[in-house]
């Protein structure tokens, strides 16, 4: 029993890798990731805005 569940698990987990990594270069952003800062918050604003009848996704990381 223990066999199959990592016969499943490692398939499944690689193929998320694959999805995470093609969503990093190809999804709704079109690989564009942005690091927001003072310089650039406006820009993000008006960006996010214009977006509005769509999907938006936020992503806040924080190192601590």
């Amino acid at each position: 029993m223990e066999a199959l569940k990592i016969k499943y698990v490692l398939p499944l987990a690689a193929f998320i890798a694959v999805l995470l990594v093609s969503w990093y270069f190809w999804g709704p952003a079109g690989g564009k990731l942005t690091a927001l800062n003072e310089g650039n918050f406006a820009q993000f604003a008006q960006e996010f805005d214009r977006a509005a009848n769509d999907e938006r996704v936020v992503l806040l990381l924080s190192p601590t």
